[in-house]
């Protein structure tokens, strides 16, 4: 392969990366975010049992009575739609290797980070806003964690009143290597309700 053709694959895999981050590919990302939280609590489902409602909805997935309303909690300030232009754009423009510069915006690497408080102030924090305050009662909020540097949430840290208050129908968590249902109302869906305070850690990907 000579390097015209190397840019050529690096250029068209940089493509795909903006266009899934894109807005128009928000409902596929949700779907995935609900499918990685199923698989690692151990939930058998058909991917046609996972349904995106309209944007305009406050819930964003439907899963078996669940209504998840999924949010990502990222490093702080992380910009990544433009991250991935830039990269694209710098391929795209690139008449050689040398020239590729992928290092988007410099970032501070973030402190190390309590995984269970910052999903805790993240539910309390969207609870308190008036966006979801008419209609918490009826949503699942499901939270995506990528924040990086932050420690995975150990049983005994949960507890069933930090979240009771919120008004939240359940609240749960994932990231690469974690899932749990921090807390789950009378009125949440079964299988919330019989995982909920379980801590389940993903089965390590042996390909």
């Amino acid at each position: 392969m000579d390097e015209r053709e190397i840019l050529d694959v690096l250029e068209n895999a940089a493509w795909d990366n903006v266009k899934y981050f894109s807005n128009a590919n928000k409902d596929q990302r949700e779907r995935w975010v609900v499918s990685k939280f199923l698989s690692i609590l151990n939930v058998e489902y058909r991917e046609e049992e996972i349904r995106s409602l309209a944007q305009h909805s406050k819930v964003d997935v439907c899963f078996r009575g669940a209504s998840f309303q999924i949010k990502e909690l990222t490093d702080p300030d992380l910009r990544r739609g433009k991250m991935y232009k830039d990269a694209y754009a710098s391929i795209k423009a690139a008449k050689s290797l040398d020239e590729v510069s992928l290092i988007g915006d410099v970032q501070d690497v973030p402190p190390i980070a309590n995984m269970y408080e910052l999903v805790l102030e993240m539910a309390k924090e969207l609870a308190g806003g008036k966006s979801y305050s008419p209609s918490k009662g009826q949503l699942d909020l499901l939270i995506y964690v990528t924040r990086t540097r932050a420690s995975l949430i150990h049983p005994d840290e949960i507890t069933d009143e930090a979240f009771s208050g919120l008004g939240w129908r359940s609240v749960s968590f994932v990231n690469e290597k974690q899932a749990g249902v921090l807390f789950s109302s009378p009125s949440a869906a079964d299988f919330l309700k019989e995982r909920a305070t379980i801590l389940m850690n993903a089965v390590p990907n042996r390909d």
